[in-house]
């Protein structure tokens, strides 16, 4: 396993249920109420515009991580690890029409 300091934990894995392409990450900001001010975001999106609507990076990442941990029990692997495990375990995930709808492809 090698350490990874990328913030896109599904970078090489995360695809486009219409088209197939990898979806790409994209650092946007979102505008917080409470504190007036603007907070970065990171997502991910189609590169061909297949989604309209920006998937939620840390959403998709928590879920899959979810399924890779109840998959292959894992437990206490450091955050700089994650990215490389799940590149270990799975070798692509779909994300389809909407956010809920995730499809696993696992190596194992």
């Amino acid at each position: 396993m090698t350490a990874s300091t990328d913030p896109y934990l599904l970078r090489l894995l995360l695809h486009c249920w219409r088209c197939d392409l990898r979806l790409v990450p994209v650092n946007t900001t979102e505008f917080d109420e409470e504190q007036q001010t603007h907070a970065p975001k990171r997502n991910y999106k189609c590169g061909l515009g297949c989604h309209k609507q920006l998937i939620d990076a840390a959403a998709i990442e928590s879920k899959t991580w979810g399924a890779a941990e109840r998959r292959a029990t894992l437990t206490d692997v450091q955050l700089a690890y994650r990215q490389s495990v799940l590149e270990m375990l799975l070798a692509k995930v779909v994300i389809g029409p909407t956010e809920a709808d995730v499809t696993y492809t696992w190596r194992m």
